[in-house]
């Protein structure tokens, strides 16, 4: 009992942070990754991306600059991620994060809180001098990619370079409130040249 009680009021008291509200690490069985490379979507392009669901398209604003769409776009994403990161705490302990992702160290570059059946970033693949990440770009925009990126070949004493980018539109998925979400999942693949 005191434990729903503790659940209910998460938001509202501090005393009730256990590991319950920890995101829980799972591996990439059975996760719409399993399998996949870094070639696993076609070609990567390090020009231009494609979204499925047309609000997320940076250009469906058509009476703005190019620049003025990218700005709207960022500030939708930004206002979403940090609702559903203060909205998502008290479930927490129902989404999940990537293994690979947690070992490397790069699940706190993720801020949103995933209302998924599975992690909504993952690690590819990974060596010395590069890393491919799978992300739904719904969520995890190619910036926030960059920047793991960025922060793990640093690790590594070296600079990060952007091999590109593609994407896949898979069918209609459910919220865990059972809403529609129509994702863009992408494989973003990056070098970590030696100098």
């Amino acid at each position: 009992m005191k434990a729903l009680a503790c659940l209910a009021m998460a938001a509202a008291l501090t005393g009730c942070a256990t590991d319950a509200f920890r995101p829980s690490e799972v591996g990439a069985a059975g996760m719409p990754y399993d399998g996949l490379n870094e070639n696993s979507y076609g070609p990567r392009s390090t020009l231009q991306f494609r979204y499925c669901d047309p609000q997320d398209e940076q250009a469906n604003t058509p009476n703005l600059s190019p620049d003025g769409r990218a700005r709207v776009a960022e500030f939708a994403s930004n206002v979403a991620t940090g609702v559903g990161s203060v909205v998502g705490k008290p479930l927490q302990g129902m989404t999940k994060v990537d293994r690979t992702l947690a070992s490397l160290g790069l699940a706190d570059r993720f801020r949103v809180a995933s209302d998924s059946s599975h992690p909504l970033v993952a690690v590819l693949s990974h060596a010395e001098d590069s890393i491919v990440f799978w992300h739904s770009a719904k969520y995890v925009r190619p910036r926030e990619v960059t920047a793991a990126a960025q922060a793990y070949c640093a690790k590594r004493q070296r600079p990060v370079l952007y091999r590109g980018s593609a994407s896949r539109c898979p069918a209609v998925e459910r919220g865990l409130a059972g809403q529609p979400i129509v994702n863009t999942y992408a494989i973003s693949a990056y070098a970590c040249p030696s100098r």
